[in-house]
């Protein structure tokens, strides 16, 4: 019988291989050009340095006014939003890319993630803060946004659905991995059909929940940095991958199975 036992296990594991389908890596963009491109007149240039994936090359919107700056990578290292005066003036870099298309031709989640690296000028300051967000249309404001999240200059973080708050307000720290994953109700299919709407959020190490955002249409990606304080300020951004998320098969639903009944068993 423990013979049978080890054929079964083995067997169960290959059922586990087999119905684990791997993630598809749409975009990515890990800003590390070299030499480093510093200016929004060359924001565009030389993108495929930097990214990878199944759609790259993907070019970014800017929004951004004479008293405003948008890096694509500076220093080499990261993206660079900041604003440099004090009449509510902002940088924002959208993608070019609505995400919702690939996402509903596989039926499958979306998951994007990124590092938040710094926001520097105004540290401390409360009302000061850079964000990312996704919606229907590129560099909209985040309250004009499904889903989005706010970094603080005193550390907070808040998570909007439009102008409704959504749950959890952990420090964020630098380098801190940030994750939104959308897919349709209970987690299943593209968010962006007729499943409904649900974001899964994480910031760092802490998991602040998974909400209903109402039925969304489109993905489009802006991160965005505000400014009212009369000095230079804003924030940096690393590492923004896209990808989908694929469903438990039946296999693997089959082998996880098999696997606890033996577990049992012994």
């Amino acid at each position: 019988m423990k013979f049978n036992t080890h054929i079964m296990l083995a067997a169960a594991m290959a059922g586990l291989t087999a119905g684990a389908n791997a993630a598809t890596l749409l975009f990515s963009d890990n800003f590390d050009e070299s030499p480093a491109n510093e200016s929004a007149a060359t924001f565009n240039d030389n993108l495929a340095a930097t990214q990878s994936g199944t759609l790259a090359t993907v070019s970014y919107n800017i929004d951004n006014g004479s008293t405003n700056a948008a890096q694509h990578s500076n220093g080499g290292t990261n993206m660079t939003l900041a604003s440099f005066n004090d009449d509510r003036s902002w940088g924002r870099v959208s993608l070019n890319n609505n995400f919702a298309t690939q996402a509903n031709a596989a039926d499958e989640p979306l998951q994007v993630s990124f590092n938040i690296g710094t926001v520097f000028g105004f540290v401390g300051v409360e009302d000061r803060w850079v964000s990312f967000s996704i919606g229907n249309a590129t560099n909209q404001f985040i309250t004009n946004h499904s889903v989005g999240v706010l970094f603080r200059a005193n550390g907070a973080t808040q998570t909007l659905n439009g102008n409704t708050g959504l749950g959890g307000t952990p420090n964020w720290n630098a380098n801190d991995l940030i994750t939104i994953t959308l897919s349709g109700t209970g987690g299943v299919g593209s968010a962006f059909s007729t499943n409904g709407s649900e974001a899964k959020i994480q910031i760092g190490a802490n998991n602040i929940g998974t909400f209903d955002i109402g039925q969304q249409t489109n993905a489009f990606m802006t991160f965005s940095s505000i400014n009212d304080t009369g000095v230079f300020g804003g924030g940096t951004f690393d590492n923004l991958s896209v990808t989908l998320i694929p469903e438990p098969s039946a296999a693997l639903l089959g082998g996880l199975g098999l696997l606890a009944l033996l577990r049992r068993k012994r």
